[in-house]
């Protein structure tokens, strides 16, 4: 089956976007922010969840353990240890010598919390913190015959801590701020190994005092989020979640039920406390990797600015590969449109198409925002007065064309 852009399907794509900005506005005001755990997430799942059961065979809400602060965390956390390396390595250079040894250490420690919490997405420091329950609510339409290929359409329903410099000053002092706390990283690494070696110790002074100069930006990561506002998340990512919803609701409405392809829409929780949601997905579903039907995830978070479309083959700060097939079917359903969608790499941070690669799963993540990142990027200003209907018509239709796509052809 394929899907022309006729006089139906025209109206259709217009009336699944109201009702998607609809939807979106209402959660974000009778609902409000979704923190992982919280109750905001669980009523916007809830709500999902009611819009779903018309539209599919089976609804269900999975729930899973959490540590939702544990992911931001590692910010002040690492913040804190070069606070301590600073502190150390002073006195490796006044006063004992071997004391850098533990400069190394604290810096090694910040190096530790920072890859394994944000580049690789370990659950590294969620001990520490307390633990919450989230879910997951997925809806399955099922194939008229035999399954022979599943397609997994999803966006996140939890929305993000603000980030007070992006609020405050944009895109530019989010990065301002980093690249500053990770210079002092580098320039702190740097003089703990000198401080043990150098035998000049005037020069290992001037080095260690010059530290000085980064422990202003140590204090910086302590406000680098408020975790006393949640933002509204409209785009982030409430217009993918509505992505998913709209390609079963249009199934629906227009009676589609394919003969071998089953069609899931996903909405996972806890994406930005590091992709747990996703992850614990697929780990209570193994049999989406295992049961021997050819299955594809396509996760759609942030579709807003539509020149900046782009499908990520290279996820988790370039750290997972997903699946260049997915991608370029994808390109192929966005080129039926006449967009040019490239395909990339993230920068920093993050899809839920990385945990579905993580399991196993061929994926591709599409993402239409300004990589600045931009100014409502994970601020108080993502509220549904700041959406875009032309762009989630878009997403929407990339969508419907990717699952009739792949119902045809699978991926080659």
């Amino acid at each position: 089956m394929e899907f022309i852009k006729n006089e139906k399907n025209t109206a259709a794509l217009a009336a699944l976007t109201e009702n998607a900005v609809n939807e979106i506005t209402h959660i974000c005001t009778e609902i409000g922010p979704r923190p992982c755990g919280e109750a905001g997430e669980e009523q916007a799942q809830q709500y999902l969840f009611g819009k779903l059961g018309p539209c599919a065979d089976l609804v269900s809400r999975d729930l899973y353990e959490v540590h939702p602060e544990a992911f931001m965390a590692f910010v002040p956390v690492a913040g804190s240890l070069m606070l301590g390396a600073t502190v150390t390595n002073l006195m490796s250079a006044f006063w004992k010598k071997n004391a850098a040894v533990g400069s190394i250490g604290l810096v090694g420690g910040a190096l530790t919390a920072v890859i394994k919490e944000f580049a690789l997405y370990h659950e590294f420091l969620d001990p520490l913190f307390p633990k919450k329950t989230s879910g997951n609510v997925y809806a399955v339409r099922k194939a008229a015959g035999e399954t022979k290929r599943r397609i997994i359409i999803s966006g996140h329903t939890d929305s993000a801590p603000e980030w007070t410099y992006t609020y405050k000053l944009g895109s530019h002092g989010v990065v301002t701020v980093a690249a500053y706390a990770l210079t002092g990283l580098a320039y702190s690494t740097v003089t703990s190994v000198l401080s043990l070696v150098l035998k000049n110790r005037k020069l290992v002074k001037k080095l260690a005092l010059g530290q000085a100069v980064f422990v202003p930006a140590y204090g910086l990561l302590y406000k680098f989020t408020d975790n006393k506002r949640y933002v509204p998340g409209a785009n982030d990512d409430l217009t993918g979640t509505m992505t998913a919803v709209s390609v079963l609701k249009y199934l629906a409405e227009n009676d589609i039920r394919f003969e071998n392809t089953e069609v899931v829409a996903l909405l996972t929780g806890g994406e930005e406390a590091g992709l747990r949601g996703a992850k614990a997905f697929f780990k209570a579903h193994p049999e989406y990797g295992t049961d021997g039907v050819e299955t594809v995830f396509v996760g759609f978070d942030t579709i807003r600015d539509a020149e900046y479309m782009m499908l990520y083959e290279k996820d988790m700060t370039g750290f997972v590969k997903n699946d260049p097939r997915v991608c370029r079917m994808v390109q192929g359903c966005a080129a039926d449109m006449g967009l040019e969608v490239p395909i990339g790499a993230i920068p920093l941070g993050s899809t839920d198409a990385a945990a579905a690669s993580q399991a196993g799963i061929p994926a591709a993540g599409f993402v239409a925002m300004d990589p600045a990142p931009a100014r409502y990027y994970h601020t108080r200003l993502d509220s549904a007065d700041n959406l875009v209907p032309g762009t989630i018509e878009k997403g929407i239709e990339l969508a419907i064309r990717t699952v009739m796509k792949f119902d045809a052809d699978g991926i080659a």
